[in-house]
């Protein structure tokens, strides 16, 4: 029986218009009958996390954990200090984000503590993260503000993936960081050997769960590693990059649908004989 559910939040857990889908409400709650653990995993901050559940009932996450940051953050719901966390130095992120002006690209810079700073946004970009995403803007031609702060990821937003991927190609190997892609619309550093995937196999070791006993659900790039690593992967039926290819299980709901609830219907609610 799988024990632990790690899930995507944009495109994933979360619909379209960045709501709940009741369906997903009542499927962490059914899986809270059977000793389900349900976990949030995101490229996002863990305070930015927990703003998407706040017109959720309170008691929804108690006791759970959530993976942050693409994996490089772990943290117990309700504490805000982290049980795992990585960084990048400034030097990394000041030439990545120097490389980032020469192509003409928004720029989201990610603190450990959550606060994001984001310059040259596009309109589609800006709509997106507007009612969804606390952020701070700056003028984008410096981040010697962010010199003593830490820093946990920095991206680029063009809602061009082909763009971004000749982008990567061109800026090439970065010591210390790997990049991934997400929603469509964003090329990510962050410290090399994060990934969602390392986040999830940390959280299984540390709540005491073989990661055979995982299911993970996501829709994009950034979640293969995650999928890949749970014992069942499961990608939404509105997945890009090719992902539903490589999951174990390609799900008939869409972010829309509420797909937690196809999901326990499928893998988790015990099966009659």
């Amino acid at each position: 029986m799988y024990k632990l559910v790690a899930s995507d939040m944009d495109e994933t857990f979360l619909a379209h218009d960045h709501s709940i889908p009741k369906a997903n409400v009542d499927a962490i709650r059914r899986m809270r009958e059977l000793g389900v653990l349900f976990v949030p995993a995101s490229g996002r901050p863990y305070s930015s996390i927990l703003e998407s559940f706040s017109s959720a009932p309170a008691d929804l996450l108690d006791g759970t954990y959530v993976i942050s940051f693409n994996g490089g953050t772990i943290n117990r719901v309700g504490d805000p200090c982290p049980i795992e966390s990585s960084s990048l130095p400034f030097d990394t992120v000041h030439d990545l984000f120097e490389r980032g002006k020469a192509s003409d690209v928004g720029v989201h810079i990610y603190q450990c503590d959550g606060t994001v700073w984001a310059a040259n946004l596009p309109e589609d970009d800006r709509r997106y993260l507007d009612g969804h995403m606390a952020y701070q803007e700056f003028d984008g031609v410096s981040i010697d503000f962010l010199r003593d702060v830490p820093l946990a990821k920095i991206l680029f937003v063009r809602h061009d993936l082909a763009f971004l991927h000749k982008m990567a190609e061109q800026i090439g190997e970065v010591p210390g960081t790997a990049y991934t892609f997400s929603s469509g619309r964003y090329l990510e550093y962050i410290p090399e050997g994060v990934d969602k995937g390392r986040g999830l196999r940390s959280l299984a070791r540390i709540v005491g769960v073989d990661i055979a006993e995982t299911i993970a659900v996501g829709d994009s790039l950034n979640d293969l590693p995650m999928i890949e690593a749970a014992g069942m992967g499961v990608a939404v039926s509105n997945a890009t990059d090719g992902i539903d290819g490589l999951a174990g299980y390609t799900a008939h709901s869409s972010c829309d649908d509420g797909v937690l609830a196809e999901v326990v219907e499928r893998f988790i609610e015990p099966q009659e004989c």
